[in-house]
């Protein structure tokens, strides 16, 4: 068994006891440690079951648990189908097309030469030790980013439909195909898994409905005639040889994740141009706005 030295852990679990938290005051007792201030920003709701305190860089944070009643939300009547990708992070089936925040990719040569001067420095030197914070805060940065992104624009989503079509992609496989490093890069820095978890359970307290479909076809198939029409990937735009139906490819897949997952008839439909959202009109959003368009 390998000993574990200083820095080997940044985590503390408290299960069902050992601590104990005063809201009003802002104050985490902690068994064998002692009071701590804490800054809580957010109220805590429900029964605290656990708490994990960690340690992210030179910052520590308590990760509380607890067991909360689901809250439905009023209905939309409204279902809509969502089709992920990189040009594009979302197309959905009501039209509008989110663009993909690329968060990694911005902070991509920052953390490149903060790595090479790691790897000229004196290993155990304070230089070293200054380069791994500052690395380390880098990468934190990076998720803290994706993630306010992934949790507005899932909350929208929920917010604003009952019924979420997804397609039940196999992201690791998609990974693990073939030996394009950028493409498996650019599918990590998405994080379709984690925005598919968090439709998951915002939707599961919201009293929303999220279905996974079968995506097998759903690019391939028109939506308007429902007939085979392939094309290649760097292909954009779906023209449809059999109705001559045409449309953005990523919205003409949206369509079928729709009628896939709420069972409809295909049916005829007209082409309508896709409206844009910037990755800072998600940032700018709140709990509670509906800035989609809808019907």
């Amino acid at each position: 068994m390998r000993f574990k030295g200083y820095g080997w852990y940044n985590t503390l679990n408290y299960n069902q006891s050992g601590f104990k938290i005063d809201q009003d005051h802002g104050v985490l007792h902690l068994s064998k440690i002692g009071d701590m201030r804490i800054k809580i920003y957010r109220k805590i709701e429900g029964c605290i079951k656990a708490v994990i305190v960690k340690r992210e860089g030179e910052r520590w944070f308590a990760i509380v648990q607890a067991n909360q009643e689901p809250q439905p939300l009023p209905e939309t009547e409204e279902a809509v189908g969502l089709d992920v990708g990189l040009t594009s992070f979302v197309v959905d089936s009501v039209g509008n097309e989110i663009e993909n925040p690329r968060c990694a990719k911005q902070s991509a040569d920052k953390l490149a030469r903060l790595q090479r001067r790691l790897a000229r420095a004196v290993r155990g030197s304070n230089n070293y030790k200054s380069l791994k914070g500052k690395i380390a805060k880098l990468h934190k940065r990076i998720n803290c980013q994706r993630d306010d992104f992934l949790h507005k624009l899932s909350r929208t989503y929920v917010n604003n439909f009952d019924i979420i079509c997804v397609e039940d992609l196999d992201i690791k496989g998609l990974k693990e195909k073939g030996h394009n490093n950028g493409m498996h890069r650019s599918i990590h820095d998405a994080s379709w898994s984690k925005f598919v978890f968090m439709l998951s359970y915002k939707a599961q307290s919201a009293g929303r409905k999220l279905i996974k479909v079968d995506p097998r076809n759903t690019t391939q198939r028109c939506s308007a005639c429902g007939s085979i029409a392939e094309k290649d990937l760097s292909v954009r735009v779906h023209e449809c040889p059999y109705c001559g139906f045409s449309c953005d490819r990523d919205y003409n897949a949206s369509r079928n994740i729709l009628i896939t997952g709420m069972e409809q008839p295909v049916a005829p439909i007209e082409p309508k141009p896709l409206h844009h959202i910037s990755v800072m009109q998600v940032l700018a959003m709140t709990w509670e706005a509906a800035p989609f368009r809808t019907r």
